[in-house]
């Protein structure tokens, strides 16, 4: 999994290039999952984006990942306005969006949190979020390590 996160960042190099954004990925050790290499892939990706899209002006995303009790969290975290406690149990559904107003202008379905939750529960992975208003927000996942 960690060699996919990795080439899948190379895939922002223009935007970080261009647009100034910063992802950093923190990891201690090369890790393998039990799972669909190119689904969860897409799920990195997605919140990534959703990341991207909803980050603060320092346009600042980490991914982490977390190795503990034979299993992986990867973690997606950005620096934007966070999302209320009343939303959270909502993001998950299809074409639900919080609030348009911060969202960077981008083009979007409205699905990608929808897919990630149907990946991640094909998976049997443990995933959420957690978000403080004004700090940002937390995407993350937990599946078990090959």
């Amino acid at each position: 999994m960690t060699k996919q996160i990795n080439e899948l960042l190379l895939r922002y190099n223009t935007l970080t290039a261009q647009e100034g954004y910063t992802i950093d990925f923190i990891y201690d050790e090369e890790i393998w999952v039990n799972g669909d290499e190119l689904k969860l892939s897409q799920v990195i990706y997605n919140l990534i984006n959703n990341a991207i899209n909803y980050t603060g002006a320092d346009k600042h995303i980490t991914v982490k990942q977390l190795v503990s009790n034979e299993q992986v969290r990867i973690e997606v975290i950005d620096t934007g306005e966070g999302i209320s406690e009343e939303y959270l149990p909502y993001i998950w559904e299809r074409y639900y969006k919080v609030d348009k107003t911060h969202k960077r202008a981008t083009v979007g379905t409205g699905l990608g949190l929808s897919i990630v939750k149907t990946i991640l529960d094909a998976h049997e992975a443990h995933y959420g979020v957690t978000s403080n208003i004004g700090e940002g927000s937390t995407f993350w996942f937990e599946i078990k390590l090959a």
